[in-house]
């Protein structure tokens, strides 16, 4: 564990060096609600501080409250590996509140000793003074129990996350790049938490790139 704090801290310090970048903390917490054997509810509350910003306007605080987000996501399960879902997410940021309405589809395999997932999201976000922004998302993610074949309570838990995003608006196609590594603890058969460095670059195509940082913390719990 210490290791991992003292990689995420050199990363944070390298991370200077580039041209427009953000370094903060994401807290997160997530529920799962089961209705019958195929359908599955999930909330997700989270926020986002940002303690480091460059660059910044003159005169003002580097660091800031810089949105709180509320999601429901509902999916049925069309058999065990498989489900489709929808959902929709309100964000307060700005002073202002943001509306985005969500698809998606999911593909889980388990492997001897580990799980992988495919998602495949599609989202339109509505706003403010804004043109619809559409988005096309892919995420690969890879799960796997640090003792054993099985993840029972009281073990750790590592997880990686890869996502790719197509955003098209105002006529204009762009690509974020996301990347995830987290360890997790199981504490219960309901309750576990994850921590980990969540790294974002933003604006890949249509300018110069923004570089964010945040440390990841989630707790979930099962109903």
């Amino acid at each position: 564990m210490k290791f991992y704090l003292v990689g995420f801290l050199l990363f944070c310090i390298s991370l200077k060096a580039y041209a427009q970048n953000e370094i903060g903390l994401i807290p997160q917490i997530n529920s799962d609600f089961k209705i019958g054997s195929k359908w599955r509810v999930n909330s997700k509350l989270e926020g986002r501080q940002i303690f480091f910003k460059n660059p910044f306007p003159k005169g003002l605080n580097q660091k800031e409250f810089n949105r709180l987000d509320v999601e429901l996501m509902a999916t049925k399960s069309v058999n065990p590996s498989q489900a489709w879902g929808g959902g929709y997410l309100i964000r307060r940021a700005d002073n202002s509140f943001t509306h985005r309405f969500i698809q998606q589809y999911a593909i889980t395999r388990r492997l001897p000793a580990s799980r992988i997932a495919h998602r495949f999201r599609t989202d339109q976000t509505f706003a403010k003074d804004e043109s619809v922004q559409l988005r096309l998302r892919y995420r690969l993610s890879w799960e796997k129990p640090l003792n054993g074949y099985e993840l029972d309570p009281g073990e750790f838990y590592l997880k990686i996350n890869n996502e790719y995003l197509g955003i098209l608006q105002d006529s204009k196609g762009d690509l974020e790049i996301r990347s995830l590594a987290s360890l997790g603890y199981e504490i219960s058969d309901k309750n576990k938490v994850e921590t980990g460095v969540d790294y974002r670059v933003e604006n890949v195509v249509t300018s110069v790139p923004t570089h964010r940082l945040f440390l990841s913390i989630t707790l979930f719990h099962s109903f």
